[in-house]
This record gives structure tokens, C-alpha cells and sequence, in this order.
């Protein structure tokens, strides 16, 4: 693979097929989260319900999370109507609602932040679904994400598989991002507003390898699941850093200094998955070189195309097979 044939801005997963909406619901009623298994062979696997009514339970369509994309596993499956629970929790006042509150690095820069694209300032709070298993955690990169994007300090409404909530006024966007499939221009506005404080007023010029190797040693410690081993990961740093490509470990940053590190790459490379979506932040013409796992050992991520075509990023992909000196010789001259 020689590197003038390799760097091609990807295409969509898919071609969009929605159009961006915004509704305000009167008398919202936001039903509670469930989840399960499908009776299918392959993806989508498992269905999902948790979605916003209005004030006579009719499904209000725009709130579901689409997925069923390209091997995305979930699938909404919100009935069309529910019953609406009077004694049901109310939020007075104008909210605005932000989809599923997802906790994974990755997909709340990708799916959670881009849902809160609608310019509309006068809301006292965010309200969101929960996703999956995981208990329900705010933690301070999310908090200040959050405020980077113009929704600091707002109070914060998850609902989970307890109660459902009815919000006085709710105001309803549609997805800006739909995993594996495609995004709209709303996604990068939200995302170049949380990179603006960071940029440079110079071209970028930094190369950097976004290392995985001190991440995935703590996987194995807590008993997690990793998809490269601790040889592979220390041969990429090496592979990278001879072809001068500075070895970061986000995780041990500081999420403005993320941020920052990705507003001013020149070339952001790093392994598929959660940390290299950080190009999210980086600026149209930076490149990005993404290194395949066991998970899609031969071609890109979804998720990754769909950043990379939104925010016109050149993309190189390496499949996991790739030796250092197909490293050396893709990144010659870059």
C-alpha cells in the first residue's frame, strides 16, 4: 500500500436517510428504559425502549436512537403509544432533550454531546435516557465537555429502569450522528465549539500516536477484555515513534488537554476505537491513520468514517496485521 494511494477523506457507512428535526412536546412523557435479546442470527441482537411521548403517549419519533446500522446490534422498539403515568415525576419548566446519556468515552463525544445541537439557550436543564447496564455516573470530563458545548451548569435528568419523568415543555432534537451510518453538519458544529478555545491561530504541525498501551495493561489487570496484546502495543509506540510521531496516552491527560491535543494534530493516529475519536476535534485537512484490531482487523470503523467524512479528514487505515515497516513506510514524509 503505497501512502499517496491510502489518504482519502472515507464516505458515509451509509447515505443519510433522515433530515435534522426539532419538536417542542407540551406535557413530554419520557418512558423508562429496557433492554433485551433479539431472536436473530447476527446483528442488530438487541432491542431497546426508552423514548419521549407526548401529553397522550404517541411516540414521538425523533427521540429514538436509530440503530441497526451496518452491524450496529441495538434497534428502537418503542411502541407508537403508552400510557401516560399521572403520578409520574413532573419538570416544570423548558428542558431540552439530549438523547441517551452514554457513559464510554468515545460515544459521548460522538452520539451524546452532538444530540444537544439546537441553539436554544432559554432551557433550565438536560434531560436524557440512560444507556445500558451501567449505574449513573457524572463524572468531571463529561461536566466540562458539557460546558465546552455551551450546557455548563444545567441540571441533569437521567431516566433509568425505575420511574418515568414528564417534562413541562421539552424540546426534542433529532440524532446529529447515527452509529455506522452517517452524521449531519449539526454534529460538527457542537464538536468545533468544544475545540474553538484550543486552536491555534498557525497551521497544525503535531503528529501524534495515541498510545494504548498503559490503558489496555490496566484492562488486563481488572479482568477486561483487550483486543491487541501487551507485544503488539508496545511494538506500534515503537513503530510510531521512529518515524517521530509523538506516543501520548490520552487517558492520562487532563480532557482540555485531550481536546488540545487533537485541536492542533497535523496527523492523529492511533488504534481503532474510543480514543482515536478524538479527531472529532481536530480541524478540516488533519489526517488521521487508524490501525486495525481484532475487532475490525481489515477495514476502518464505522463510527471512525463517519467523523472523518463529516470533519473532512484525509484517513489512512493499516489492517492489525501491519508489520513497522508498513508503519514506516505509510507515514513517510507525513
Amino acid at each position: 500500500m503505497q501512502p499517496h494511494e491510502a489518504w482519502a477523506v472515507p464516505d458515509f457507512p451509509s447515505p443519510p436517510l433522515d433530515e435534522p428535526t426539532l419538536e417542542v412536546v407540551d406535557g413530554a412523557f419520557l418512558s423508562r428504559l429496557a433492554h433485551g435479546s433479539l431472536r436473530t442470527f447476527g446483528q442488530p441482537s438487541r432491542w431497546i425502549r426508552g423514548a419521549v411521548h407526548d401529553a397522550e403517549g404517541a411516540l414521538v419519533v425523533a427521540s429514538q436512537k436509530i440503530g441497526g446500522t451496518n452491524g450496529h446490534a441495538w434497534v428502537p422498539a418503542d411502541p407508537g403509544s403508552v400510557r401516560v403515568s399521572p403520578d409520574a415525576r413532573l419538570l416544570p419548566g423548558r428542558w431540552l432533550y439530549g438523547g441517551h446519556w452514554i457513559q464510554h468515552f468515545g460515544h459521548f463525544v460522538v452520539e451524546t454531546l452532538t444530540t444537544l445541537w439546537p441553539d436554544e439557550p432559554d432551557v433550565q436543564g438536560l434531560v436524557f435516557h440512560k444507556y445500558l447496564r451501567r449505574p449513573v455516573v457524572q463524572e468531571p470530563w463529561m461536566l466540562r465537555l458539557l460546558e465546552l458545548a455551551g450546557r455548563g451548569g444545567l441540571p441533569i435528568e437521567v431516566v433509568g429502569k425505575a420511574k418515568p419523568l414528564r417534562v413541562e415543555r421539552l424540546v426534542v432534537p433529532s440524532r446529529a450522528v447515527v452509529a455506522n451510518g452517517w452524521a449531519h453538519p449539526q454534529a460538527r458544529q457542537v464538536w468545533e465549539r468544544i475545540a474553538a478555545p484550543f486552536r491555534s491561530p498557525t497551521p497544525p504541525t503535531r503528529r501524534v500516536w495515541l498510545s494504548r498501551t498503559e490503558f489496555n495493561r490496566h484492562k488486563r489487570r481488572t479482568g477486561r477484555e483487550v483486543r491487541t496484546s501487551p507485544e503488539r502495543d508496545r511494538e506500534l509506540d515503537a513503530a510510531f515513534a521512529a518515524v517521530g510521531y509523538e506516543v501520548v496516552a490520552p487517558e492520562s491527560l487532563h480532557v482540555d488537554d485531550q481536546v488540545r491535543l487533537a485541536a492542533g494534530a497535523a496527523v492523529l493516529a492511533g488504534t481503532s476505537g474510543s480514543a482515536l475519536h478524538l479527531s472529532a476535534f481536530a480541524p478540516a485537512g488533519s489526517a488521521v491513520v487508524e490501525v486495525g484490531d481484532q475487532r475490525n482487523p481489515h477495514a476502518p470503523l464505522g463510527l471512525q468514517r463517519v467523523i472523518d467524512h463529516l470533519c473532512e479528514h484525509p484517513h489512512a487505515f493499516l489492517p492489525a496485521a501491519a508489520t513497522p515497516d508498513d508503519v514506516g513506510r505509510l507515514l513517510a514524509g507525513t
